[in-house]
């Protein structure tokens, strides 16, 4: 037996819809997304996602994709959900640091500071950028490992001060 036109009608009226969603879903992500980073210097230039364990009971997690531009002194830091909307954006030079997340600008004399506000921990900042360069530097308390550097693995790990903190970095290729 062949339907009817007339029951093709609720059918055709739900394909409608549902399609009317997809658009619309999709036009709400775009509208969200960030514009990316335009690298100034490739030498100093990194994207990937970050990972950030704080050992506290109980333990606090942060996980984001990143772009990164810059050095210790003077950058941009933009951190993305997994559909590239902003989740934060961190800019510094050597007169003061400024953190965007959503409607809240918070604006601190120091780096260390403001990302640690941001991360839940102090991250070595200055060695941070050695090690995305693939080059090994001392920071007090941290043990990194940069053996997968060339996979564009980073892992660290502060065992003091407590709480302890891990720090796993996978960058893009």
């Amino acid at each position: 037996m062949k339907p009817s036109a007339n029951d093709k009608a609720p059918l055709q009226k739900v394909r409608r819809r549902v399609l009317a969603l997809a658009l619309t879903s999709a036009l709400l992500v775009a509208g969200c997304a960030t514009p990316r980073l335009s690298p100034v210097d490739a030498n100093a230039y990194w994207s990937g996602r970050m990972a950030i364990r704080v050992l506290k009971d109980p333990p606090e997690s942060l996980s984001a994709g990143f772009e990164l531009q810059g050095s210790a002194k003077a950058g941009e830091m933009v951190l993305l959900s997994p559909i590239g909307t902003t989740l934060a954006r961190l800019d510094w030079t050597p007169q003061g640091a400024h953190l965007a997340q959503g409607q809240q600008q918070v604006s601190s004399p120091s780096l260390q500071k403001l990302g640690a506000r941001l991360t839940g921990t102090e991250l070595p900042i200055a060695a941070l950028f050695e090690w995305l360069a693939g080059r090994p530097a001392e920071a007090p308390g941290w043990q990194v490992d940069l053996s997968a550097h060339a996979q564009g693995r980073i892992s660290a790990e502060r065992r003091e001060p407590s709480p302890g903190a891990v720090l796993r970095i996978a960058l893009d290729r």
